[in-house]
């Protein structure tokens, strides 16, 4: 995998101050940020309040940043939020996350292109070393996707 990520980017959320977001690439530019800097569980808060935080972030994170894509103008844009439990350093349980995009849609899944840019992400942040499976858990469905980075290129 290629990194391509922004980190530790303070941005100023709408009803919820200032708040740090990563961002990374899997396919699809996405913002990370743990549900409880907003307030909020990811497990257990309700679907809207989740969106509508998710949305927050996803609106000022595209107003504060211009996003680039080293190969392709059309891929350099935000596609969405993900709104995570926080627990992002290895471990063998699940780390559960929200997948908001596009219109304040919600992924069912916990999102392929959206593991692979917080597979990329954990990489980089030295959380996860090559060939270090790591499950990620859906809090929409409780789906389970499982990654890894195999290679820095």
């Amino acid at each position: 995998f290629s990194n391509i990520s922004f980190l530790d980017l303070l941005v100023d959320v709408p009803g919820h101050g200032k708040v740090v977001v990563d961002i990374a690439y899997g396919g699809a530019f996405y913002a990370f940020v743990s549900a409880e800097k907003l307030g909020l569980d990811v497990c257990s808060a309700k679907t809207r309040d989740l969106v509508d935080a998710a949305t927050a972030v996803t609106g000022a994170v595209k107003a504060q940043f211009n996003i680039h894509h080293p190969e392709s103008a059309d891929l350099a844009f935000l596609y969405g939020t993900i709104l995570t439990d926080g627990r992002d350093a290895h471990s063998e349980e699940p780390t559960t996350n929200i997948c908001v995009f596009a219109d304040a849609q919600v992924d069912r899944s916990p999102t392929g292109s959206g593991v692979t840019a917080r597979i990329a992400l954990q990489y980089h942040k030295g959380l996860l070393e090559l060939n270090q499976t790591r499950a990620f858990k859906s809090s929409a469905t409780g789906s389970v996707f499982t990654g890894k980075a195999v290679r820095e290129d």
